[in-house]
């Protein structure tokens, strides 16, 4: 049994640790959440491991039936993810350079509430429980959990590992910002909102092209 649990937890986590990408999700979580503090970077965090853990235990054990329930496949849930991105990354892009926000009394930094209310949408989903998150949990739910009580512990242990990758490189990725300085964490976040664009519309495109294959001939 302990051999099956063993086989399971590095399969599961194995696959969920490439598509989740969890330091560059933190990347992009810095750009969205620029000049923070330290208590209310603490507090998103853990709402946004808190939301990831209902999201991936759902996706599991009911993912499927869920989808099936409400006629949505994995293509439009992709176009949907797909387009919060593009959104997220343009704003992201469009932000005001540190200089400028030290400068500017125009716009004034977003409020705690603010932030916290980020921390579901759009960090949470679809930036870090993203189309392709919510799938390969589904797949893995769908294939390894009801098979036994080991593929059980081997899901729920991957599960656990997941979030604790996640709570750390998010916590801590203003170490990042720390050590490059105000003008390289502006440069990073350019870099990483351009990123997230740029995944936001692939994500869209892979989402299109399934929709648009599986139209009926005329």
């Amino acid at each position: 049994m302990l051999d099956q649990v063993v086989s399971t937890f590095l399969f599961a986590f194995a696959s969920f640790i490439p598509v989740l990408n969890p330091f560059g999700g933190a990347m992009f979580f810095l750009a969205l959440t620029p000049n923070i503090d330290q208590e209310t970077r603490k507090m998103m965090v853990n709402r946004i491991v808190f939301y990831s853990m209902i999201i991936m235990l759902v996706s599991l054990f009911a993912g499927h039936l869920i989808l099936s329930f409400f006629g949505i496949s994995m293509g439009v849930l992709r176009v949907g993810g797909g387009l919060v991105l593009i959104s997220a990354g343009w704003k992201a892009l469009n932000e005001a350079t540190h200089d400028d926000t030290e400068n500017s009394t125009i716009e004034p930094p977003k409020s705690r509430k603010k932030l916290l209310s980020m921390a579901f949408y759009p960090i949470t989903l679809p930036l870090t429980m993203g189309p392709g998150m919510i799938a390969v949990s589904t797949a893995i739910g769908t294939g390894m959990i009801g098979h036994g009580t080991a593929n059980l512990i081997g899901c729920l242990l991957a599960t656990v590992a997941t979030l604790l990758t996640v709570y750390v490189c998010y916590r801590y990725c203003d170490r990042v910002s720390q050590a490059v300085g105000a003008t390289g964490a502006d440069a990073l976040s350019r870099v990483f909102a351009f990123i997230l664009l740029c995944i936001g519309i692939s994500i869209f495109w892979q989402g299109f092209s399934e929709l648009w294959l599986s139209m009926p001939k005329m």
